[in-house]
């Protein structure tokens, strides 16, 4: 019988030793009579953390110190690089100005000559000055998304401050605005546009950078007044004399020409000075000098200019503006060239600081990682082998015991030889695993021994069940001998209880051998019918009465099976009939497409929850080890071994409205052909032949009546 998987087992230890878990190990952890605690408590963490603990804050602390001068080196770059795209631009700006002054030096002359004349070169001016502005415009438009907000906004002032350049024009070609107020506001807008240019000194940090940038400041401011002085004495040689406001004027270029000269020999160096004394110099700034010198003196005494070429003053005075913007353009270049060095340098000490720091990460990253593995592998392989030892040595150790559980002592000693932990380091970790080896060792003979134990107590079990199977067989032919001789009904019907309970005994003693690991199948005398297997089955059933069976479909089974298929019946016909109540059970069978033969027997009882159902049908399908719990519910391992044994699926499901279904699917590879009926006997001989006897497993087909 299933022992009933409805009702709960009653308590017991069981045998510990011959039982093992199935349940999924996880690192091998054993019970801890003491909470384990938090996963973030400090004990519970893995030894790699632990040293990834210990390394971390150093690591990190030179990381942040590290950082904070790798950050100072990309803002400094990031500045350098913005200032050298200012100055990219602002060498258009200058470009720029230095056309606007040549635009006002003409204009203020054009007006000079009440606005008569040839406009020819004022035009040509005109047109490259909008050129130079376009030029920085159009610079200036690719270079903001490479600014800072302030230095887009100074230039962004620089262009705005242009745009008012064709109301000037306008003004100055058809008003009449003397020839002063035209200079005047041409300089206040050539002004603004230098001390917008000035501003930008203030931004930089590097010393050498700055007095560079102050030193192009000042020369852009000579040159202005260079211009200045050109418009002022071209003014006067136009109309022929040097009045007091062209004079004052005049010595306020000069003055102003002095200071900033002051302002060049302060910043620039030895090389910068050296540079403009012998690029601004020569007959052609000698003779302005002259005609300027020349123009004051006259004026002093009261003399008109009617001396002095203005050809010969626009000539040499702009040859004397053009020699300084040379110098100019020597010194946007320099000033260039050491913004895009410090920039480069400031990168590369960047790239430098991480580059090292990087390099003493990584040494140190492999140096901890070389010392973290030769912690933690030989930590591995520890666990790695007990586990290795626990799920599989030792149980394949104690499998080879039972095959041989009394090997010749040399191979005795072989089989409780145990490899060592391949960890041979002197240090804790290696100590560690000689220990362990001491204990698989130990285990190793401890489970040999319950094997041996286990052993025996199996071989008990199959001596007193096979004891007790011969005894019930004799029990048997003895009640079939007592049911042939006799004719009171009354005594029959005693006779065949005790042929039933007799077969039932058989039945528990064959459980005894397949719990023992005995292969319990008696002699194979062949194929067998389905309704003979079924017959023989009901036949071991103690309330047989309550079974109502359906036709059996026209196939057999194959000899080597029929037994235990027989068994496996029984038991699942035992086990509904014990749980049914009064109500009857129908047992079913057919063939399917398949080829397969299925059986199910339906009872009407109390039933089974799912959640036991599915517990049950595990059972069926995966045999557990033997333990007390088995013998508790020895029919659910009988079912289980023998329809393993075989391939045979059994399984139980839920009734319709109450009770359960179990389900035997017999595989069509035990299928076989029904053997030949006999030949009926011949007509001549009127004795009867006696009946052909059953085979020896197997009850009579049909069960009597009581």
């Amino acid at each position: 019988m299933l022992s009933d998987p409805r009702v709960p087992a009653r308590g017991g230890k069981g045998n510990q030793v011959t039982r093992r878990d199935k349940r999924p190990r996880k690192g091998g952890d054993a019970a801890d009579p003491r909470p384990a605690g938090g996963r973030w408590r400090l004990r519970n963490w893995r030894l790699g953390t632990k040293l990834f603990a210990v390394l971390l804050i150093p690591a990190l602390a030179v990381i942040a110190l590290v950082g904070l001068r790798i950050s100072s080196d990309l803002r400094d770059a990031q500045q350098l690089a913005e200032f050298a795209t200012r100055g990219r631009v602002d060498s258009t700006v200058a470009e720029a100005v230095h056309e606007l002054q040549r635009e006002r030096d003409l204009t203020v002359r054009f007006v000079a000559q009440n606005r008569q004349g040839d406009t020819a070169e004022l035009t040509a001016q005109r047109n490259r000055v909008d050129q130079a502005i376009g030029t920085f415009e159009r610079t200036l438009a690719d270079s903001k998304p490479r600014l800072d907000a302030k230095a887009a906004d100074s230039l962004q002032q620089t262009d705005d401050r242009l745009r008012v350049l064709g109301g000037l024009r306008f003004s100055a070609e058809h008003s009449a605005f003397p020839a002063d107020a035209v200079l005047r506001s041409y300089s206040e807008l050539i002004s603004g546009l230098l001390d917008i240019s000035d501003s930008a000194a203030a931004d930089v940090s590097d010393p050498e950078l700055a007095r560079l940038r102050l030193a192009g400041n000042a020369l852009a401011r000579i040159k202005d007044q260079m211009s200045v002085k050109r418009a002022v004495l071209g003014e006067a040689l136009a109309v022929g004399t040097l009045d007091r406001d062209r004079t004052r004027a005049l010595l306020g270029a000069e003055a102003e020409l002095a200071a900033a000269r002051n302002d060049y020999r302060t910043f620039a160096t030895p090389d910068q000075q050296r540079m403009f004394d012998d690029t601004v110099i020569g007959l052609v700034v000698d003779i302005g000098n002259d005609m300027v010198e020349s123009a004051l003196t006259r004026t002093e005494n009261n003399q008109n200019l009617s001396g002095l070429d203005p050809n010969q003053w626009d000539t040499s005075a702009t040859h004397t503006v053009n020699l300084t913007h040379q110098v100019q353009q020597a010194l946007l270049v320099q000033l260039q060239e050491r913004t895009d060095a410090l920039a480069a340098q400031a990168r590369t000490a960047a790239l430098w600081d991480g580059g090292v720091v990087l390099g003493v990460l990584l040494v140190a990253g492999v140096l901890s990682v070389v010392i973290a593995r030769s912690l933690l592998r030989p930590l591995r392989i520890l666990r790695r082998t007990a586990l290795e030892v626990a799920e599989h040595r030792l149980p394949a150790a104690v499998q080879n015991l039972l095959t041989d559980p009394e090997p010749a002592p040399e191979n005795l000693r072989k089989r409780l030889a145990v490899a060592p932990v391949p960890v041979f380091t002197r240090e804790e970790v290696g100590q560690v695993a000689r220990a362990f080896d001491a204990v698989h060792g130990e285990a190793v003979r401890l489970a040999g021994e319950q094997a041996m134990l286990r052993e025996n107590v199996n071989a008990m079990f199959v001596n007193l069940s096979q004891r007790s199977q011969d005894l019930v067989e004799r029990q048997l032919s003895v009640l079939d001998r007592m049911e042939a001789d006799e004719q009171d009904p009354d005594t029959l019907a005693g006779l065949f209880e005790l042929d039933h309970l007799a077969t039932r005994m058989r039945r528990n003693s064959e459980n005894l051998l397949v719990l023992s690991g005995h292969d319990s199948a008696r002699e194979d005398a062949g194929a067998v019918s389905a309704d003979e297997i079924v017959g023989a089955a009901l036949s071991e059933v103690e309330h047989y009465q309550r079974i109502e069976l359906g036709p059996a479909p026209q196939i057999a089974v194959r000899g080597e099976a029929v037994n235990d298929l027989v068994h496996v019946v029984s038991e699942l016909l035992e086990n509904a009939t014990r749980y049914s109540g009064d109500e009857t059970v129908t047992v079913s069978s057919a063939e399917t497409h398949d080829g397969d033969w299925q059986i199910e027997i339906v009872d009407h009882g109390a039933g089974m929850p799912q959640a036991e159902i599915d517990r049950t049908n595990v059972r069926l399908a995966h045999p557990p080890d033997v333990d007390v719990e088995v013998s508790r519910r020895m029919g659910l391992f009988v079912v289980a071994t023998l329809a393993t044994r075989h391939h045979i699926d059994v399984k139980l499901s839920a009734g319709a409205e109450s009770g359960l279904v179990a389900t035997v699917l017999v595989p069509s590879a035990l299928i076989a052909e029904l053997p030949p009926m006999p030949a009926p006997p011949p007509p001549a001989e009127p004795a009867a032949q006696p009946e052909p006897e059953l085979l020896a497993p197997l009850a009579p087909l049909t069960p009597p009546e009581p």
